[in-house]
C-alpha cells in the first residue's frame, strides 16, 4: 500500500496549552528519560561538559515519595565521558550518555564518546557492561520485538543501524541529505504505531535534526534552516524511506500517546549568538539555538491535524509518554552559564525534567 502524502506543518495550528510544572532540577544536560513499571523514573546525563569533571555522565533513578513527587534520587551508574562540543561547533552542545530503552527483558544504555569509542551498554549488571561497541555518534535505541532487534541511528554517519545478539552491526537504513544540500542529522527512532499490518516487518519513524549549511564561517553555529526538518518512515526490510510530517525545526525527541497520537519536540525556533572558541561568555547568551523557544507538538495522523500542546521550552531533547503524563527533558548546555529565559530575564542554565499532562479527548 502506498504511503499518504507526509503532512506539511501549517503556519497556524490548533493551540492547546497542557498544565505543566518543573519536576526535576539542577541536572546536568538530562537526556534519556523511561518510566518503570514501580513508577520510578530512570534518567541519563550527558554531563556537566566541563573540563574539570570529564566523566560527569550519570544514569539516575528517582523514586516516588508518599505525594508520588521524585525526591528520592539514586545513582544507578556513573563516571562516563562528557563532551563540550563548543569549539568544534560553536554552540552549546554537551555529548555523553544518550539514551536509554528497555526491551527483550533487559534495558540498554546508549553512550557517544568519541575518545574511547562508542559503545550500547547492559544494564542487566551494575556497574554495566558494554553490549556493543561502535563508531560515531551513537543516539537513540529502540526495540523491535518482531525482528528481535535493537535499533539505533548515528547522526554523524546518517544511517539507521540494527543489532542483533551475536551478529555485527547492520545498516538497515541510510537517510538522504536535505533540500539544502545539509545531512539529515537523525536523533531518535521509535516503532511506527501507526502501521497498518499489510505483512512484512513493522516500519520505525525516525526525527531528522538538519545538519548545519555550509561554506558560510561567519555564521559557523548558527547557519541552519528553518522548517526543513522532518520525520520519515523506514521500511526496515527495504530500506525505502518516505516523508510522514515535513516544515519542522530541529525536531528531537518523539512519542506515540496511548491514544496513537505523535508528539514531537521541536529544539527551538531561531538560531542566536554562536558561542566563542575560546571562552565561556559572562553575561546572558544563547549560545547557537535560541533559548526558551522549544515546542511540544500533537500530530493526528489519521485526521492530518496539529497541536502545538507547549511552547517556550528550553532547548528540549527527549520525552517519555506515561497514559496521559509526558515527561520532557530540557536546558542543554554549559550548567551554571547565564542565559535569557522566556521572559527575558538573565538566570542560570540548568537541566530540568517537565511534567506534562495531556488533554484528554
Amino acid at each position: 500500500m502506498a504511503n499518504p502524502p507526509p503532512i506539511a506543518l501549517p503556519q497556524l495550528m490548533i493551540q492547546q496549552r497542557c498544565v505543566s510544572r518543573i519536576i526535576l532540577r539542577s541536572l546536568n544536560n538530562p537526556r534519556g528519560i523511561k518510566l518503570k513499571q514501580d513508577g520510578s523514573l530512570l534518567l541519563v546525563e550527558a554531563g556537566s561538559g566541563d573540563a574539570e569533571q570529564v566523566f560527569s555522565g550519570r544514569l539516575l533513578q528517582f523514586k516516588q515519595d508518599a505525594e508520588a513527587e521524585y525526591v528520592k534520587r539514586e545513582v544507578l551508574a556513573d563516571g562516563f565521558r562528557s563532551m563540550n562540543m563548543q569549539t568544534r561547533m560553536c554552540r552549546d552542545e554537551i555529548f555523553g550518555l544518550a539514551d536509554i530503552a528497555y526491551g527483550g527483558g533487559r534495558w540498554l544504555l546508549s553512550q557517544t564518546d568519541y575518545v574511547a569509542g562508542s559503545r550500547i551498554l547492559d544494564l542487566t549488571s551494575l556497574p554495566p557492561l558494554p553490549f556493543i561497541h561502535s563508531r560515531g555518534n551513537l543516539n537513540a535505541l529502540c526495540y523491535h520485538p518482531q525482528r528481535q532487534s535493537w535499533l539505533t541511528v548515528k547522526p554523524d554517519t546518517n544511517q539507521a543501524i540494527e543489532f542483533i545478539d551475536g551478529q555485527p552491526e547492520a545498516i538497515v537504513g541510510v537517510l538522504p541529505d536535505l533540500s539544502g544540500g545539509q545531512h539529515a542529522v537523525p536523533v531518535t527512532v521509535i516503532l511506527d504505531h501507526s502501521w497498518q499490518q499489510t505483512g512484512g516487518s513493522q516500519p520505525v519513524l525516525i526525527s531528522l535534526f538538519s545538519g548545519e549549511l555550509q561554506g558560510d564561517a561567519d555564521k559557523m553555529g548558527i547557519n541552519f534552516e528553518k522548517g526543513v526538518s522532518k520525520i520519515v518512515r523506514l521500511d526496515l526490510d527495504t530500506g525505502e524511506v518516505s516523508a510522514v510530517i515535513t516544515g519542522l525545526t530541529l525536531t528531537t525527541g518523539m512519542a506515540f500517546t496511548e491514544q496513537g497520537q505523535l508528539l514531537v519536540l521541536e529544539l527551538c525556533d531561531d538560531f542566536l549568538e554562536p558561542m566563542p572558541v575560546d571562552h565561556v561568555p559572562q553575561t546572558a547568551w544563547h549560545g547557537g539555538f535560541k533559548r526558551y523557544s522549544g515546542r511540544l507538538l500533537c500530530f493526528d495522523l489519521d485526521k492530518r491535524t496539529v497541536t502545538c500542546l507547549a511552547r517556550h521550552l528550553d532547548t528540549p531533547s527527549n520525552l517519555c509518554v506515561a497514559g496521559d503524563t509526558v515527561f520532557i527533558s530540557e536546558g542543554m548546555g554549559l550548567p551554571g552559564r547565564p542565559i535569557a529565559n522566556a521572559d527575558g530575564k538573565t538566570v542560570a542554565l540548568e537541566g530540568y525534567v517537565r511534567k506534562l499532562i495531556l488533554p484528554k479527548n
